[in-house]
């Protein structure tokens, strides 16, 4: 019998508090998959200002005014839905006046050695895209185009 999802990000929470206390490195989780194009929401989302300011705050850079989406293979989904479980950088829900947004878990990241958050928003089209944000535009900064292999590496 297999430990279940919320089990094994329990004990991935446990071994990381324990690192903390020995002074390790903390860990890293690799997902691996294919770029795609999303359906070209995360301009809107990214540039809201209720998300905008906490993302400054919260992860110390200036979203670029978009998301890099990647589809997970195979394996990297059961880490994905571990991601889900784990404690993370929170981005406050807001309301405005005629819709509200919701949550945004964020993770500290790295691509192709360029420092990136994953961000999964409590509200998602997807199960098998993870969404990425950086003060830049991925795509162009990285030569990436729909159907590259990329790993992203989260720290966590």
């Amino acid at each position: 019998m297999g430990l279940t999802t919320a089990g094994l990000a329990t004990l991935r929470l446990v071994h990381r508090e324990l690192d903390a206390i020995l002074g390790k490195k903390p860990q890293v989780l690799e997902l691996a998959g294919q770029v795609v194009s999303g359906v070209g929401e995360g301009s809107y989302y990214v540039g809201q200002k209720g998300y905008r300011q906490q993302f400054k705050r919260e992860l110390g850079f200036d979203p670029y005014p978009g998301t890099f989406d990647i589809k997970l293979d195979k394996a990297s989904l059961e880490f994905r839905a571990t991601l889900m479980e784990l404690p993370s950088k929170q981005i406050g829900g807001f309301s405005i006046p005629k819709r509200t947004f919701g949550q945004v878990k964020c993770f500290p990241a790295m691509l192709k050695g360029t420092k990136v958050a994953v961000v999964l928003p409590s509200r998602s089209h997807y199960s098998d895209v993870i969404e990425l944000i950086a003060p830049k535009n991925l795509r162009r900064s990285l030569k990436l185009a729909d159907g590259d292999m990329v790993k992203v590496e989260v720290i966590i």
